[in-house]
């Protein structure tokens, strides 16, 4: 599938695991595809699965703040304000 790679694969190059990705999955955060058996992200959940990794290793959010940040930003994701919208959301 052009424009797409492994779960498995995006895991290892995210220095993260497959499981992790598939959360991400679950919690409706990313999406995945699913083509005879394997699952796939698309390069734009790539992106969005490094930034939410982001969230969680650096900035250490709990999974409503994460939330909240995704709804409030559209890529590209501004790693800058994010403490600003935590602020107007006063979420904590």
């Amino acid at each position: 599938m052009p424009g797409y790679e492994l779960i498995s694969v995006v895991a290892a190059s995210l220095q993260t695991n497959t499981e992790t990705l598939l959360d991400f999955s679950r919690k409706g955060w990313v999406q995945t595809a699913t083509r005879n058996t394997h699952m796939y992200l698309a390069a734009d959940q790539r992106y969005r699965a490094k930034y939410i990794l982001y969230l969680y290793g650096t900035k250490h959010l709990s999974d409503d703040q994460i939330q909240l940040v995704l709804s409030a930003q559209r890529p590209p994701y501004a790693a800058s304000q994010v403490d600003e919208i935590l602020k107007q959301h006063a979420v904590g």
